[in-house]
C-alpha cells in the first residue's frame, strides 16, 4: 500500500482492532508514539498519555467486557488526521468510562479524530456516549 492517507488510515484502524478487539497490547508501541496523548474527558489523566496507558485501559476494557465487539462505521481522512466513527458493543460486568454495569449487551458510538506524525498515532480526540447510530 503506497498512498499516505491508506497508510495512516491502516494504523488507525490498528488502534481499535488490534490493540482493543484482538488484545495484541504490542500492537500500541507500534502505532503510538511514545508522547501520545489521549484527549477524553473520561479517560483519568495518568492513563491519557503514552502507549502504556492505551494497554491498561484495553486490559480493563476487555476484562470488563469480554464480548467487547468494534466496528468501523466510516473513515475519513485528510492530511495528518483521521476520523472513525465507530460502534461498540459489549456487555460491561463493572462502569467503564461512563457506560454502566449491565447485565444486557450495551452500545456506544463515538467519533476518533487521531493525529499522526512520523508513521505514528501522537494524539486522538474522542467523544462517544451510549446509543447506536
Amino acid at each position: 500500500m503506497s498512498d499516505p492517507q491508506q497508510q495512516q488510515e491502516v494504523i488507525c484502524h490498528r488502534f481499535h482492532m488490534d490493540i482493543f478487539l484482538k488484545g495484541d497490547l504490542s500492537a500500541a508501541d507500534q502505532i503510538l508514539a511514545e508522547n501520545f496523548v489521549w484527549r477524553n474527558p473520561n479517560v483519568p489523566s495518568e492513563l491519557a498519555h503514552g502507549p502504556e496507558g492505551v494497554k491498561k485501559i484495553a486490559s480493563a476494557a476487555r476484562e470488563i467486557m469480554p464480548d467487547l465487539n468494534i466496528t468501523h462505521d466510516y473513515t475519513l481522512s485528510k492530511g495528518d488526521q483521521v476520523l472513525i466513527r465507530w460502534t461498540m458493543t459489549g456487555t460491561p460486568k463493572k462502569e467503564l468510562f461512563g457506560i454502566p454495569a449491565s447485565d444486557k449487551l450495551t452500545s456506544a458510538v463515538g467519533f476518533d479524530l487521531f493525529r499522526i506524525a512520523n508513521g505514528k498515532i501522537v494524539e486522538m480526540w474522542q467523544v462517544f456516549g451510549p446509543g447506536t447510530w
